[in-house]
């Protein structure tokens, strides 16, 4: 309804007991007037040609009511990225004694009033500040386990992150490790005698049998030719 229907309510004065009217003004500040309620009017009581105000509460309650309908809740998350980046899903971790430390990325900045609570094998981490992205967990014991981290908000849950499955193996006096790099190197064997290198060099006489003999002539060795062999014997 428009304006004139206000007016109309006026006319008819008396002839009316009471009349609720509605009233907003919308975003080119025009004033409405309607029969019926409006998201974000005002509820008016019309008597005798004389329009009143309505109850506040009842106009504070209809007002909110219509505003929260109006606006759509956000659905979405409230951080574009929060994972668990440290340790990776399904890595093992091996030697370390049970210590692990878990580390939390989130994107944007972690908002006033949000902390980051991170759950090992569903319990509860405790003895770090709300806004830290870092747990350096100790004495975690060897298996596998899983670990996430949510953000809370006064108790209430506002987001959390995907779980991370890593397992833990640490040495032991029942199951020592074995493998090619763990194994003592061989002990050094003897060399034999044959394989000892000389200390001094074989003269000439030792290795032809004797002093050769030179030919003053040609400075040479005189090469022993052997004699020509007899005549057969007959037989």
């Amino acid at each position: 309804m428009r304006t004139t229907l206000l007016l109309l309510v006026l006319l008819a004065g008396p002839a009316l007991a009471s009349q609720t009217v509605w009233k907003w003004v919308d975003e080119n500040h025009v004033t409405h007037y309607s029969d019926r309620p409006v998201p974000g009017a005002t509820k008016m009581e019309v008597s005798g040609g004389r329009p009143g105000a309505a109850n506040p509460s009842s106009n504070s309650d209809f007002s909110s009511a219509g505003s929260s309908s109006a606006q759509p809740a956000n659905t979405g998350p409230i951080y574009r990225d929060f994972e668990i980046w440290k340790p990776a899903d399904g890595e093992t971790i091996v030697g370390t004694g049970g210590e692990v430390t878990v580390n939390v990325r989130v994107n944007p900045m972690l908002q006033p009033g949000h902390d980051i609570n991170l759950y090992l094998d569903g319990a509860l981490v405790d003895g770090y500040p709300g806004n830290t992205t870092s747990f350096d967990l100790k004495d975690v014991p060897r298996g596998e386990h899983n670990a996430i981290a949510v953000i809370t908000s006064n108790g209430r849950r506002i987001q959390e992150t995907p779980p991370v499955r890593f397992s833990v193996r640490q040495e032991s006096v029942a199951q020592p490790p074995v493998g090619p790099a763990l194994r003592p190197p061989p002990k050094p064997q003897p060399r034999g005698a044959s394989n000892k290198l000389p200390s001094t060099q074989p003269t000439y006489a030792s290795i032809n049998g004797g002093l050769p003999q030179i030919d003053p002539a040609t400075n040479r060795p005189v090469v022993v030719k052997p004699p020509p062999a007899g005549p057969k014997a007959a037989n």
